[in-house]
Formats: C-alpha cells, sequence, structure tokens
C-alpha cells in the first residue's frame, strides 16, 4: 500500500526528490486522459490505483478485484481509504467474467498488474489470469471503452517475448501498435511496463505536452521478441509457442514409469490389464480437466469454479447410479452412444453460445452441455465394474488410466484446450473396442471352471 495523498507528499519531500509525484507509475494513466468520467481498474487489489484515479479527479470508478482478502485488507488499512469513496463501485469478480458480461462504457480502463501466479485447479494448468490476455478478452474489454477512450495495460514485462505478446495482442485487438514505456522501480511505485491503446486522435492530444513526450522518450527503451499470441483455446501466457515443455515431458513419463513399475511389483502384465477399465479411468480425468478449463472461461477463475464443476459431475454420477439401480439392464452400447454424441456436442459447439445473461441459465446450460459425457460414463463403468465383481485389479486399472488422463491434459499446451474432447473421445472408444475384446476372454476364461 502507498500513501500518495497531497499531505503525506508535503510532509515527506525527501521520497519524492528523484522523481516527481506526477511521474509516479500510478499517476501516468491520468496523463493520457486527465479527470475521465469513468474508469474501470481491473485488478485493483489493496486499492493504490483506485487511490489514484481519484486523486486525478476520475468521475465514477469501477474496481474489480478477484481476492476477497485483498479488497478486505484494503477497505481496513490504505492510508487513504480509497473505497471508502461514494464514487468508487467495488466488485468481486475474475476480470475476465467481468468484461465478459458488464454492459457498462468507460472513458479510461486500466488492466493493473494483473500477473497471478496460482492455478485456477490442480486439475488443469490453467492460471488466474490466463483468460485475461486473450485476444478474445481484449476484444471484450475494448467493447466496454467509449470512443474516444483511452486503454492501459500495466505489467511486470521482464520477458521480452512477453512483452512482444502484449503488443502483439493489442495492435491486432486495435489495429496500431500501442505506445510503450517502461517505469523503474521507485520507493513510492511499482516497476512496470505501460501499454498504451484506444483512441489514436486522444493519445496524441496528450502526447503534444512536451513534458510527457520527454517522459515517454526516456522510458520507451523496452525489448520485445516476437511469441505466439494467446486466444481462448490456447491461453497459456507463459509459455513462448504451443509445444509440451521438456520438463512436462520428463516429469510425466517419471510418473507413468514408476507407477507401471508398482504394477509389475503386483503381478500385473500387460496382456492382465484391466484396459477396458484404464481407458475409462484416463477418458474421465481428461473430461474432468477440460470441463474445468472451459468453465472457468464462462464463470471466471474463481475457487467456485471448482466447485460447480465438481458438484455437477458428483450429481451426475449420482443420476448414472440411479438409473442402473432402476433399469439393471441399461445397454452399454446406448451409453456409449450417448458419450460420443454429448462429446461431440461439446466438440461442435462454441463456448459463445453459452454466455446468457442470466447466472442461473448459463450454469444449468453449460453444466448439462460440458458435464454431460461424464454421465454416460458413469453409467458404463457402473455396468462394467458390476460385471466384475467389483475386483481389485479393475479399480486400481482405471486408477492408473485417471492418472495417465490427468497428464494428457498437458497436451493442450500444444494443441489447445479443445482438442482435449477429441482425445477424451478417442479414449473412450478404445475403453469400448477393449470392452468387446475382453468379454470373450472372460468367458474362455471362466468356462473350465463351469465344466468342473
Amino acid at each position: 500500500m502507498a500513501d500518495l495523498s497531497p499531505k503525506f507528499v508535503a510532509s515527506h519531500p525527501q521520497f519524492f526528490k528523484d522523481e516527481p509525484i506526477q511521474w509516479n507509475p500510478y499517476n501516468i494513466p491520468y496523463h493520457f486522459y486527465a479527470r475521465p468520467e469513468s474508469v474501470l481498474i481491473l485488478g485493483s487489489g489493496m486499492g493504490n490505483d483506485v487511490a489514484a484515479a481519484l486523486r486525478n479527479g476520475a468521475g465514477r470508478i469501477t474496481a474489480v478485484e478477484i481476492d476477497p482478502l485483498i479488497l478486505k485488507l484494503g477497505r481496513e488499512r490504505h492510508f487513504e481509504r480509497p473505497y471508502s469513496s461514494p464514487r468508487v463501485q467495488v466488485v468481486l469478480d475474475d476480470a475476465r467474467s467481468y468484461v465478459q458480461n458488464s454492459k457498462d462504457r468507460f472513458d479510461l480502463i486500466v488492466f493493473s498488474l494483473l500477473d497471478s501466479h496460482t492455478t485456477s485447479s490442480y486439475y488443469t494448468n490453467i492460471r488466474i489470469d490466463n483468460y485475461v490476455y486473450t485476444l478474445e478478452a481484449l476484444k471484450a474489454a475494448k467493447q466496454l471503452l467509449k470512443t474516444d477512450g483511452v486503454f492501459i495495460i500495466k505489467f511486470q514485462a521482464e520477458t521480452p517475448w512477453i512483452a512482444g505478446r502484449l503488443r502483439g495482442l493489442l495492435e491486432a485487438v486495435f489495429g496500431h501498435p500501442p505506445l510503450q514505456l517502461r517505469t523503474e522501480e521507485s520507493f513510492y511505485g511499482t516497476n512496470g511496463t505501460f501499454y498504451v491503446a484506444g483512441s489514436e486522435s486522444r493519445i496524441a492530444r496528450a502526447m503534444a505536452n512536451p513534458e510527457l513526450a520527454r517522459f515517454v522518450a526516456d522510458h520507451s527503451k523496452i525489448k520485445t521478441q516476437k511469441a505466439a499470441l494467446t486466444t481462448d483455446d490456447w491461453p497459456y501466457f507463459y509459455q513462448r509457442e504451443p509445444g509440451l515443455p521438456v520438463p512436462v515431458i520428463v516429469i510425466s513419463g517419471a510418473l507413468v514409469l514408476l507407477c507401471w513399475l508398482f504394477l509389475r511389483r503386483t503381478g500385473t502384465a500387460l496382456r492382465s490389464m484391466r484396459w477396458h477399465f484404464f481407458f475409462l479411468g484416463a477418458g474421465f480425468l481428461l473430461l474432468e480437466a477440460q470441463i474445468i478449463s472451459k468453465m472457468a472461461l464462462l464463470f471466471g477463475t474463481t475457487w467456485v469454479v471448482n466447485s460447480i464443476v465438481i458438484a455437477g459431475l458428483l450429481l451426475l454420477i449420482v443420476a448414472a447410479n440411479f438409473l442402473v439401480e432402476f433399469q439393471r439392464e441399461f445397454p452399454v452400447g446406448w451409453a456409449y452412444a450417448g458419450i460420443f454424441l454429448t462429446i461431440l456436442a461439446s466438440y461442435l459447439v462454441p463456448l459463445e453460445k453459452f454466455f446468457y445473461g442470466s447466472l442461473m441459465a448459463k450454469m444449468l446450460v453449460a453444466t448439462l452441455v460440458l458435464c454431460l459425457p461424464v454421465f454416460f460414463a458413469g453409467i458404463v463403468f457402473i455396468r462394467s465394474f458390476a460385471k466384475t465383481g467389483f475386483r481389485a485389479e479393475a479399480l486400481g486399472a482405471n486408477l492408473f488410466g485417471g492418472l495417465v488422463g490427468g497428464l494428457l491434459e498437458s497436451l493442450s499446451l500444444w494443441t489447445g484446450i479443445r482438442s482435449l474432447v477429441i482425445v477424451a473421445g478417442l479414449l473412450y472408444l478404445a475403453s469400448w473396442i477393449a470392452l468387446g475384446a475382453e468379454q470373450p476372454v472372460r468367458e474362455i476364461a471362466l468356462q473350465p471352471a463351469q465344466d468342473a
């Protein structure tokens, strides 16, 4: 938290002798748009950017923050009490969720150091901020900008290709390269790279100020390198190009090998592996991982997303159990048809179709469409597991398959998230083929015992 109030600055001039207060990073956006009537701050944190907007005469401020604890601390402890101002509206939400659903318009939009390094779930490679820095996200944010507005991203782009990616994203969205400048670390400010886009005429008018032009010229030496542009299908902001990183390949291979060695110690061999259950487990975990990734886009990368997905999956599994309980001879072939049809629907229907105005409608439809394959997969597993007499080796093969399916989620780093649905479909197809291959073998194995 920083106290940059006029009273504090006047009483502590020694802190600002090397950097005049007007060039403090929190004040820079208002050199490009002075006294804006409306400001959107995405990632408002403890409130430093909100306090800067208030000091610079902003009329109405919408502050979006994902972490309730950070908001609570900002309300209670920030020196300038920015969240107590009647001009500030606080929104507890994911930044992507807000820009996707808001109908408001703003003079100035500030992305404020949205650079979390926390994953949204242990089941997916998606970080909390990944869906913020995609072409689709920035296009949605642009729709909230007024015609004469200014759009600013503030980011600690220490890596040249990350700087190049942000520049490329904004150039693709706005049709012209953004103005760039980099501030240095100071006693009362966080260093970062500013990307200024939006109304070219307003930015040009601001740059007519010789002091601002001189400051930008002195701070515009930013090294950039090309990188693949992130999209909703490939949102991995901290990976330069699509592909499988070597550490992921090595660790995944080591885990599979280690588990296989443990299985061999139990006497399990490739020929005796219950491949039907193995592929069922792999398909299920992979489905769950890609469902969480898609739900994060629809509802935001909050912990609520994991709760929605897991609750939906559990309800569908319970429903599958009830169905099998009352329809004990439910055809497995029909269940497989349901798996393939719902997987195909999940692949073909774009996520944009689920952006309903009603949260409940969006939640219900998205959960049904994305999670329904699990219902039919549950029917297959229950019927198959019951036929084995609930044998331990079947469950073990299923768990081993779950490990492999979870590791296969990393394929999205190379092929994108959408392709995981196809991989899951192929795994279920393999389980169907394995089921057909196992049944005659089991019947032959049981025949001598029956004859005796």
